[in-house]
């Protein structure tokens, strides 16, 4: 997909039909192995006006492409039919941008670690992949506003290819690429400023300030704006014969090996999820060849106890994570929860990155997060999520690490964009709730009284919260033992009416 869009099984070319088929391709490789429901097909493929017939069709366009791969000699099947929509297996297909992304993350990681030389070596083979701009041909809205994306992605990874090979003293061989890239948008600033730090480093400081005043040109008569502070920032630098504080930064803050522990405590007398403490056990035994980050989304209501499984199971599991754990409440079901950027700046400076090279921006610090993840075994417990777009931006991109979420809702949005495990809680029965009031009040209250106890399980609902607060209110009545009956409540005498 990154240039003209094509497929092969084995080398043998597919034949992939006309514009449907191929804009449905398309839409699957834009979101490998999350499902895209069929209305985004429909959109993608009629716009403004589909047919009645609209949903049939697209069975009929996506039969067509699984045909189609079948002739070509292709032993699975690379979609896969999920619920109502479709989705792209990853292990039935190998999608070039894919591997693209992974080669930047291995980059990132490796500037981030103040290895430019593997950094360049990443990033220089992962912009070898493009073949042109990504999936041209294609006129769907969709699909042209789903590449763009990866249109960003190159650019990204062409400009911190630049960065990595400055820190190599590699100025000269770089001119020629940051010229293509300068005159393919001329508007692009930070590609001039890089430009003109390549031409000065390298003893041609005439040719970088004519550059500038190039640059200088354009945007004000083009645009009507001066500059900004970068393209002024390597002028001033050039004139004063000093490098600029981008190249001065160019490998990327250090990282030192931190290990966080930053799991709270785990309840007292943990009690029951047998089945669910079996299913988050499953995240952890997976076949080696998979490349997916494991997720488990915790749903239920106030005081099922959700954080009490989460907590119980993440210190069971945590020295299967030898790299630490990160835990940040969200706050999803007060008025103001966690912003997903203040939690990320707080887990970077927990994972060493000093504050003063913590990103501003949301994306560059998620960026930054699964950078410094990359490498290493984490446990991210996350929990009292409000929202899918809470979440999102706090999920690794290794596959190494692990991620537990609690939240009222089953989050499905997270399930879908990431094949998350959801364990859906619910009250504990009358014998489990009856055994947790047991052990958390204590043998000696309790024993001889299992009707009683019966009745104070069933009135709080098995709720695990709710039990522990009533033991608490228990070991505060003077009486020795949970009445026999309960009382009739008492109601204050009425005036009038």
């Amino acid at each position: 997909m990154l240039g003209p869009l094509r497929a092969s099984v084995d080398g043998r070319p597919v034949a992939l039909g006309g514009r449907r088929a191929r804009t449905a391709l398309a839409l699957l490789l834009l979101e490998p192995g999350r499902v895209v429901p069929v209305p985004r097909f429909v959109d993608a493929l009629w716009e403004e006006r589909p047919p009645a017939s609209a949903r049939t069709q697209v069975a009929i366009v996506v039969s067509g492409l699984r045909r189609a791969f079948r002739e070509a000699g292709a032993a699975g099947d690379p979609i896969e039919t999920v619920g109502s929509g479709y989705l792209l297996r990853p292990r039935e297909a190998r999608v070039d941008a894919c591997a693209a992304a992974g080669l930047v993350a291995r980059g990132r990681a490796a500037a981030v670690a103040r290895r430019p030389g593997d950094a360049a070596d990443a990033l220089r083979a992962a912009l070898s992949l493009w073949r042109g701009p990504v999936l041209c041909g294609l006129d769907s809205d969709a699909v042209t506003a789903g590449a763009r994306r990866w249109e960003e992605l190159r650019l990204a990874a062409a400009e911190e290819l630049a960065e990595a090979e400055f820190a190599l003293g590699r100025h000269r061989e770089h001119i020629e690429a940051l010229s293509s890239l300068v005159a393919e948008d001329p508007f692009q600033e930070r590609f001039r400023a890089l430009l003109m730090t390549a031409l000065a480093r390298a003893g041609r400081r005439a040719d970088a300030l004519a550059v500038y005043a190039e640059g200088h040109r354009v945007l004000s008569r083009e645009l009507g704006v001066v500059p900004g502070r970068e393209l002024r920032g390597a002028h001033e630098a050039i004139l004063r014969d000093a490098p600029p504080a981008r190249e001065r930064r160019a490998a990327g803050p250090r990282v030192p090996a931190v290990r966080p522990g930053q799991l709270p405590q785990a309840v007292s007398a943990f009690t029951g999820r047998a089945a669910e403490l079996a299913a988050l056990d499953g995240l952890l035994e997976r076949d080696e060849r998979d490349r997916h980050l494991p997720v488990c989304v915790i749903s239920g209501g106030a005081g099922v106890g959700k954080s009490g499984l989460a907590l119980h199971w993440a210190h069971r599991a945590a020295d299967r994570f030898p790299d630490g754990q990160l835990f940040a409440d969200l706050h999803g079901g007060g008025p103001r929860p966690m912003a997903a950027g203040v939690v990320l700046g707080r887990f970077l400076h927990a994972l060493g990155v000093p504050r003063g090279e913590v990103p501003t921006s949301l994306e560059e610090r998620a960026a930054l997060y699964r950078s410094v993840l990359r490498d290493r075994r984490v446990l991210v417990l996350l929990d009292d999520a409000a929202s899918e777009r809470q979440a999102l931006p706090l999920l690794p991109g290794s596959h190494r690490c692990c991620v537990v979420v609690t939240a009222r809702t089953s989050l499905s949005g997270l399930a879908a964009r990431s094949g998350a495990l959801v364990v859906r809680l619910a009250a504990l029965n009358p014998a489990e709730s009856a055994d947790l009031l047991r052990r958390v009040a204590g043998t000696a209250r309790l024993p001889v009284e299992p009707a009683a106890v019966a009745r104070l399980g069933e009135a709080c609902g098995g709720l695990p919260m709710a039990l522990r607060s009533a033991v608490v209110r228990l070991q505060g009545e003077p009486r020795p033992a949970v009445p026999a009956r309960p009382e009739a409540p008492r109601v204050p005498a009425q005036r009038g009416r």
